[in-house]
């Protein structure tokens, strides 16, 4: 075999393998952006029913106020370290109609959710989803955390993959206060 051939070979698999690469990462992107993107929930997120810990049914349609819906688990770290700020947001606007609801996923233990709150001292209503129902119906949930932000209709304003900028979610949650002054 002739030097150049084996030169040309090697350069023809490399640009194969970048070409290979650059497409798996356009079709990545695009359906990440497909997920980020998204502006609708399914219609069964409204007639979701929540149990929480202290045995409390919270049904989403009985909630008239802005809400948060953190879908969180006990061993991601994220999520935990995340808690004493969503803990922050809650205090500073419940009394402006904002809720908030952490639901744990349906492979978290029951005793260990407990545990969780329990130590943080979470003073919004933390949600168990044993049979996924939750889950399944917020459809887009790939991994925690994952919230998402409903304005008072129950429509979709946002959701947030991954940690939350703060700061953008208290922006964005202002535009949803009506706020007596």
């Amino acid at each position: 075999m002739h030097a150049n051939s084996k030169y040309s070979m090697r350069q023809t698999r490399r640009q194969y393998s970048s070409a290979r690469l650059l497409s798996s990462v356009i079709v990545a992107a695009l359906l990440l952006i497909a997920c980020s993107s998204q502006t609708e929930l399914d219609e069964t997120v409204q007639a979701l029913e929540f149990s929480t810990l202290t045995g409390e049914k919270i049904a989403l349609s009985s909630i008239e106020g802005p809400l948060l819906v953190n879908f969180w688990s006990t061993d991601c770290i994220i999520c935990v370290r995340e808690m004493p700020s969503l803990v922050s947001l809650y205090e500073d606007h419940r009394d402006d109609g904002f809720e908030l609801i952490a639901v744990a996923m349906p492979y978290d233990a029951p005793n260990k959710v407990l545990e969780l709150a329990e130590e943080k001292q979470l003073p919004f209503p933390v949600a168990l989803d044993v049979k996924g129902e939750a889950v399944k119906s917020f459809a887009t949930v790939k991994g925690t955390p994952t919230s998402y932000l409903l304005d008072g209709d129950g429509k979709l304003v946002q959701r947030y993959v991954g940690a939350i900028k703060m700061k953008k979610l208290r922006k964005d949650l202002k535009k949803l206060l009506v706020v007596d002054l």
